[in-house]
Parts: structure tokens; sequence; C-alpha cells
């Protein structure tokens, strides 16, 4: 709703203003990215980070960056084209991973923009009405938002059952409030995909929704099994990287926290997540490092994300110009 109030605002705005609205919100996310990491170098001893940088274990970190982004790029792509073969109709892989890749490039400029370009290809290449589409990355989110929740709830069991000590910013009971609310979610979504499939099998639904209702248990259970995995190597990949840097944290703590501190650190208001990363990892986790180890860690995480994204983008992008090359023909 806020984007459309905003898309509104700029149509009113005359070519001049529409022109310094642009520049403004392209240069925003690196402007709060400069304030925040100008508080956080303000804060810290500059000797200590100098000594916290030189001895973080790269051979450690960088393959502990690297490899997991790689396979998040291949099992993102793969559920990307078990929902095409489900509800649409089948696609190649190929055909979805190497525009997929190429368009980390974009990415490095805007997300948004990368995923929209992605959203316009598919739409070309697999001749998919955008409600359709739309409808398919929902049920993708659903599915992930909710597998990730399983998760969480074992981990929450097990910190119980085994008394794990648990140190948090937020407060138990909203965390178990929210995992609730999901939980909540979930059964309302189930029980109105059983009465609909078993009581009103002949409702005709919007495209937006057709997913949600004529999926079966396999593929709930392969979503959420290929979800689950990526999870799995996010938590080893990030405890493995903040350890290169000399921050352990617990991991039951770091299974619990992680989804919310990844969300705050890939907020859309700075610039490849420099500065919300730093406040982000700073605000949940400060017990376990110094101020100097948070911010070299946090600095190098988001880059070497981006840069290994870059190099994913620049091996794809031949074969990418292909795919789009017969959409260009195609068109003609």
């Amino acid at each position: 709703m806020f984007k459309d109030d905003l898309r509104e605002i700029s149509k009113k705005l005359s070519p001049s203003q529409r022109k310094e609205y642009i520049l403004a919100k392209r240069f925003l996310p690196l402007l709060i990215s400069g304030l925040i990491l100008y508080y956080y170098f303000n804060q810290i001893d500059w000797s200590l980070l100098k000594h916290s940088l030189l001895k973080a274990h790269l051979a450690l970190f960088i393959p502990s960056r690297l490899i997991p982004l790689f396979i998040y790029l291949l099992i993102d792509s793969y559920l990307l084209k078990v929902l095409f073969d489900w509800f649409h109709q089948p696609i190649r892989f190929r055909e979805v991973v190497y525009p997929r890749a190429a368009l980390y490039l974009l990415a490095l400029i805007n997300v948004q923009v990368s995923n929209g370009g992605m959203f316009l290809y598919l739409m070309r290449r697999a001749d998919i009405k955008t409600e359709k589409l739309a409808g398919l990355v929902a049920f993708r989110f659903a599915w992930s938002v909710w597998s990730i929740n399983f998760g969480l709830s074992i981990a929450l069991l097990l910190t119980f059952l085994l008394k794990f000590e648990f140190h948090s910013p937020l407060a138990m009971e909203l965390i178990l409030l929210g995992v609730g609310i999901i939980w909540a979610s979930l059964l309302l979504y189930l029980g109105l995909a059983y009465y609909y499939n078993h009581y009103r099998p002949e409702t005709v639904h919007r495209p937006l929704w057709n997913a949600f209702i004529q999926a079966r248990p396999r593929q709930y259970l392969e979503i959420a099994g290929f979800t689950l995995l990526l999870a799995g190597i996010g938590v080893i990949n990030n405890y493995l990287c903040a350890l290169s840097f000399g921050i352990k944290i617990p991991l039951h703590e770091l299974v619990v926290l992680l989804p919310i501190v990844d969300l705050i650190a890939n907020l859309p208001i700075a610039f490849a997540g420099l500065g919300t990363t730093t406040f982000a990892w700073q605000t949940f986790w400060s017990r376990y490092a110094t101020p100097e180890a948070f911010l070299s860690f946090t600095i190098a995480l988001p880059v070497t994300t981006y840069l290994s994204r870059a190099l994913f983008a620049l091996i794809a992008f031949p074969r990418a110009v292909k795919y789009l090359q017969e959409i260009l023909n195609k068109k003609k």
C-alpha cells in the first residue's frame, strides 16, 4: 500500500520534480547506510577495528559465504521451476537459473529492480499472466515463512526442554506470540484449502489463489523440505562466517533470532544491507563480541555477498542473453 501511495505521488509531479524524486529515492539508501555506519564508526576504537580485520580467518569466511550463496541460487531456481511445472506449464531449469543469476547485477543497484526484471522475464518466457505469476510467488513466500516457522518451533522447544540460556532484546513472550500467529495462519489456510477442495470443488478461484487451492501434500512437503534445507545452510553459513571474525553465538539463539536479524538487515532502506546489518547483529548479539568485531564482520558480510553474486552474474550473463534474445525474437 505504501509503495502504491508513492507511485501515485510520483505521477502528480512535474518532469523536473519527478527527476528530483527519483534521485532522492536512489540516494536515500546510501545516505541511511552512511549515517548508520558513521554512528558505529564513532563508537569504536580504530586500532581494535584494524586488529579485528587483520585477525579475521578469511580462509573460513570466504568459502562459508560463497558456497551457500551458490547453493541458494540453485535451490531457489529449482523451486521456481517446479512451481511452474505444477501450476502452469513446464519450464527448463536452465531457463530460470541463468537469468536469475544474471539479474544479480541489477541487485547491486536495487533489489526490487532485479526481482522485477525476473518477474517480467518469466511472464514473457512462460507466457503467464501477471496475477497468476504473483500467485506462484505468494505461494512460495507463504510456504517459506511457514517452513521456517516450523524450524523455529523445534528450536524453541529444544531450548525449553534442555534449559538453554536464551538472551534476546525481544521478550520471549513476543517471540512466542509471533510464532503462534504464523501457526494460526497456516492452520487457517489448510482449513480453507480443505473446505474448498472437499465441499466446494466447483468454485472458480482467481489466478492469485489457484496454487494455494490446487496444491497437494506432496508439494507442500517438497517446498517445505527445500526451504528448511536452505534455512539450515543459512544458519551454518552465518555461524561459520561470524566465527571467522571471533564472534561465537550460541547455535540455538542463532536459529531463533536469525530470521528477525535477516529481516532487519535486508530492509530496503539501506544500500546493500550496509548499516542495517551492523545494527541488527549488534543489537541482538552484542554480548558475544566487541563492537569492533561486529563492525568489521557486518561490513564484510554484505560486501562479500554482493561481490559473490556479481561473480555469478558475470558467469551466467552470456547464457542469459541467449534466452532474452529468444524472447525478443518471439515478440517479432
